[in-house]
């Protein structure tokens, strides 16, 4: 093998990949947030989830991205694990679709493709052409990868090396099977093993006795991608991918033992050997779902007595949201307000523990701060992405208004949390290490400034539940003298400065510092007002 041909098979690859890649990119970017509501609204029937996994799998040209949308909308305590395990079953036939597809034999046509495609989204603005030209473009470039490989894997067709590699292969069917694993975890793709095979197939070079344990062995690999992004999600999520794991495991253990029944089921189905490896992936995914589908309860019970919701995880969920509501704008609402005010207290207590920190230097307390910060963050996820899921049509212009509020006022007050555990608790993290000692005076404006702060952040928080838009003029107006305020003691601190005093200049940075990101969180505190009046 020459250089020159060995860069020709992986370049080939390497446009197939990305054009696989892009090809999940454009759709996603075609469709918008259209995909996340449908997979939210139909994944309360198992048949309907089912349907939407089949359409949405191939509309995305991968079952790994809409594995994770499904992890994604776990997280945020917006879908169950029986819930998504249809849709998953529908994804894997679904996905089966595009290797159908790749196998006709339709790379000669390639540069065709990639040139329509080109000339649609460079030529035409309208954004739904553009995308469509992306995806069409996409799709040249698969086609072409395949035909760039093919290219260069066609001298090696009479070469003696490659066809004692493939024989002793063909003697050892499990390590097949472990190389297809491993090629679909390093891809995350089991269409990219799929490709492979069938551009090796195209070239005669492989025949569907070795392809059928690389194909089993790609099967399981595909559910390393959804694995991946769970690994630091919640419960929920983590049992949604080992019940996919599970099912995908039993199907390939019951067909790698019953291996020569389905190389004999698909030849006698027909077609040429590409068509016969895009069959096999076709069955595998047809009887996963045929015998799994009526037992989805079962396994999302058996993923949920082996994944258990730990303390954290309970805490860093939340308590109300119910996306039964989702229907019910106004109600769906009241939830989301309420899993604020939750997330509100928190995020008062971050900084009430911090000036008791700030006070007597208790490095167990600054922990604890950072662990809540944790919590917001998994509560702001959520509470975006449920406030996001409810249905627009059913929303008139007080309630569309009353949404966007609600996620700003999310957002703030996830800045808020993100001002005290990165910023403030690194100061003062500093000043324990380094042993800082402030001025009295200095020590007793800090204090006293941050105490303005909170009770000017509670306040905004009581304004909250019932939109009271007199007491939300009241906390700008306290803003604003707030403002004034830090200016003030500014001012004092630099008369500090002039003096001489040690502990002034010692601590003048890390002083300013601290003053500053108060009213960081007092300007934060304004803008969640200024969304309670509707101005946002």
């Amino acid at each position: 093998m020459t250089t020159l041909e060995m860069f020709q098979i992986v370049g080939g690859l390497c446009i197939f990949l990305y054009g696989i890649s892009q090809i999940t990119r454009n759709l996603q970017k075609l469709a918008g947030p259209a995909l996340r509501l449908l997979v939210a609204r139909l994944t309360k029937s198992a048949w309907r989830g089912f349907a939407m996994g089949i359409f949405l799998a191939f509309a995305m040209q991968s079952s790994g991205a809409l594995a994770l949308m499904l992890v994604t909308f776990a997280n945020a305590k917006l879908i169950l694990v029986a819930q998504a395990l249809p849709v998953i079953l529908g994804a894997g036939v679904g996905s089966s679709l595009t290797v159908q597809v790749l196998a006709f034999n339709i790379y000669r046509f390639a540069p065709i493709i990639v040139t329509l495609g080109f000339i649609l989204f460079y030529f035409v603005h309208s954004r739904i052409w553009h995308y469509s030209g992306r995806t069409l473009f996409s799709f040249g470039l698969v086609f072409l990868g395949m035909a760039i490989m093919r290219d260069g894997i066609a001298p090696f067709q009479s070469n003696p090396a490659i066809a004692t590699m493939v024989q002793f292969l063909t003697k050892a069917p499990f390590w097949v099977a472990v190389l297809g694993f491993a090629i679909a975890t390093l891809f995350q793709s089991s269409t990219a093993v799929l490709g492979l095979l069938l551009t090796l197939a195209f070239s005669g070079i492989v025949d569907l006795h070795i392809s059928l344990p690389m194909i089993i062995g790609a099967n399981v690999g595909s559910c390393m991608l959804g694995i991946f992004g769970a690994i630091h999600g919640k419960a929920e999520a983590k049992r949604i991918v080992l019940a996919q794991l599970i099912l995908r495991f039993i199907m390939a253990a019951i067909l790698f033992a019953l291996i020569p029944y389905y190389e004999s089921l698909i030849s006698a189905i027909g077609g040429q050997i590409p068509r016969q490896i895009a069959n096999a992936h076709t069955l595998f995914e047809l009887l996963t779902a045929i015998v799994f589908f009526p037992f989805t309860q079962p396994f999302a019970k058996l993923a949920s007595s082996i994944v258990r919701a730990d303390k954290l995880d309970e805490e860093h969920s939340p308590k109300y949201l119910d996306t039964a509501t989702l229907s019910n704008p106004l109600v769906a609402m009241g939830h989301a307000t309420k899993e604020i005010m939750r997330m509100g207290e928190i995020v008062v207590g971050m900084l009430r523990d911090w000036g008791k920190v700030f006070f007597i230097n208790d490095r167990g307390l600054l922990k604890q701060v950072l662990t809540e910060d944790d919590k917001v963050d998994a509560l702001q996820e959520s509470i975006t992405g449920f406030i996001s899921h409810i249905p627009c049509e059913k929303m008139d212009s007080e309630a569309s208004s009353l949404s966007v509020a609600l996620a700003h006022i999310t957002l703030e007050l996830e800045h808020v949390a993100d001002v005290i555990s990165k910023d403030l608790a690194a100061h003062v993290r500093k000043k324990i290490e380094i042993g800082y000692y402030f001025s009295d005076e200095g020590f007793s404006e800090i204090l006293s400034y941050h105490d303005q702060v909170m009770e000017n952040l509670k306040t905004v928080l009581d304004a909250i539940p019932l939109r009271d838009q007199a007491l939300a003029k009241l906390v700008i107006d306290e803003t604003k003298k707030l403002v004034g305020r830090q200016r003030e003691l500014y001012r004092s601190h630099l008369t500090r400065l002039r003096k001489g005093l040690r502990e002034t200049e010692e601590t003048s940075t890390i002083h300013i510092d601290i003053l500053s990101d108060l009213n960081r969180i007092n300007l934060h505190t304004s803008y969640i007002a200024y969304a309670i009046l509707g101005k946002v």
